[in-house]
């Protein structure tokens, strides 16, 4: 991608100009003798063919650039890149712009990154405030307690603290550690400036997260360049760690779906609309969230609560081993019918942990325990293995009760749908079996939603029918 947006950037300029990897994903680019209109006409003209780039072999990834220019007339040559580099930052909040210092675009040149100096030498403030003035938004306050203040009121909109150590009301330590305790100085950097230059002072605001520390007195070049330089690592930081949550969002959307097919290939097999496993995903995790809400006996961490109704759709996988003449048998079972039909939970324990990579995936561990055990029952007379209690993991419990909910209100090949208000009475009845009375209550708790959610789906659905092949 680098050599596609370098290769494409060379396109665009003369030989006379210089073209520098500047560090990661960005570029510098120096044009001699360049006009205010010219200048913008190139970067606007790298800007459109960066963004029709093609990298090869990855055809559908799409480029885009974000870029700040500034002309310099006989400026220092590393202020002028350091004004051209806040400016780039700046394009980044909207991306695929070009931003240069002669741009009247008040939506960008407000959207100046914020940086609160803390302070309560009323002086330090200004001298702060006259250097970064021009490249940021800059607020104060007097104290530790003024800091914290802003921190709850405005958050992340703040992209970097610069903090004095000894102040009135908090010092900054007092800052740092409010920071820790409420995880905001892993979204917002801080740079220490003060007097106090001990080792063990210094060690101790490394230890409490700071990014930086400049002790006075100080080099105003030094100070905007760290300034600049922090803003710009959390910058990308933030970037990466959107990326990778989106592409992890996007694997887990991926494999819910698969399960999901899978599954109802399964339902279509057992004559069944597919819409089964969608309510028994919903139902299962509404059931979980008034378990949690209920009480803290059961130990189910986020994974878990994120894992539990994926795997339930899995949980008749099964039947896929189960012949189409009994497992679209209109009338009862017989006894040996049933006995068949029964071995559909250990077959779909057996399907998904067949390949040995698989057993440690949590998913499948959930899966599995779910495959086996979803119609066990807890005065153990369920089946395969007659668990009793919690013997029976809470994931199999919560999932065996979702699916006898909607089986009960779906009509079958077998049977007619009964109401919400007959299921909920048979269900409390043990007419079903016995379930965790805990799971009952959870399943009472939520009957409105239940039948809100759950039963204007049915509404719609297309009557099931008999696939004997």
């Amino acid at each position: 991608m680098l050599a596609a947006v370098a290769a494409t950037i060379y396109d665009c300029i003369s030989p006379d100009d210089t073209l520098i990897r500047y560090g990661g994903d960005e570029f510098l680019l120096i044009i001699p003798d360049a006009n205010n209109e010219a200048f913008t006409g190139i970067l606007e003209n790298i800007r459109e063919r960066v963004k029709t780039a093609n990298v090869p072999n990855y055809s559908w990834i799409h480029i885009t650039a974000s870029i700040g220019g500034l002309i310099s007339d006989g400026e220092i040559l590393g202020n002028s890149v350091l004004a051209a580099e806040n400016l780039m930052l700046r394009t980044k909040n909207r991306k695929n712009i070009v931003l240069t210092d002669k741009s009247n675009d008040s939506s960008i040149l407000e959207g100046k990154p914020e940086v609160l100096i803390v302070d309560d030498s009323e002086m330090n403030r200004e001298i702060l405030s006259e250097m970064l003035g021009s490249e940021y938004k800059i607020t104060e306050a007097e104290n530790g307690g003024e800091c914290m203040a802003a921190l709850k009121q405005r958050g992340t909109g703040i992209s970097l603290i610069l903090l004095d150590i000894m102040m009135p009301v908090a010092d900054g330590f007092d800052v740092l550690n409010y920071m820790t305790s409420t995880h905001r100085i892993e979204d917002i950097p801080v740079i220490m400036i003060s007097s106090e230059n001990s080792e063990a002072t210094i060690r101790k605001a490394y230890e409490l997260g700071v990014s930086d520390y400049i002790s006075r007195p100080f080099d105003s070049r030094v100070v905007c360049q760290r300034v600049a330089n922090t803003i710009k690592l959390y910058s990308k930081q933030k970037n990466l760690t959107k990326l990778v949550t989106e592409q992890v969002n996007e694997k887990e959307k991926n494999n819910r779906m698969m399960i999901r097919i899978l599954s109802q290939i399964v339902e279509f097999r057992n004559g069944e609309s597919g819409s089964h496993v969608l309510h028994i995903e919903k139902l299962t995790e509404m059931l979980m969230k008034q378990l949690l809400r209920k009480t803290d006996k059961y130990q189910i961490d986020p994974q878990m609560q994120e894992l539990i109704p994926t795997a339930s759709a899995l949980h008749d996988i099964g039947k896929i081993g189960i012949e189409e003449k009994i497992l679209n048998k209109p009338g009862k079972l017989t006894p040996e019918e049933f006995e068949i039909m029964k071995k559909h939970s250990v077959i779909g324990e057996s399907i998904l942990t067949s390949t040995a990579a698989n057993l440690n995936e949590p998913l499948i561990k959930v899966a599995s325990q779910i495959c086996r055990w979803h119609h066990e029952r807890y005065d153990g007379r369920g089946y395969p293995d007659g668990l009793k209690g919690d013997e029976i993991p809470i994931s199999a419990q919560i999932v065996s009760l979702a699916d006898v909910y909607d089986a009960l209100t779906s009509e079958r090949v077998y049977k007619k749908a009964f109401s919400h208000e007959k299921t909920m009475e048979m269900i409390q009845a043990g007419q079903c079996g016995v379930f965790n009375p805990i799971l009952i209550e959870c399943l009472v708790d939520i009957r409105e939603d239940v039948k809100r959610e759950l039963l204007s789906d049915k509404a719609g659905e297309p009557q099931p029918i008999g696939l004997g092949l």
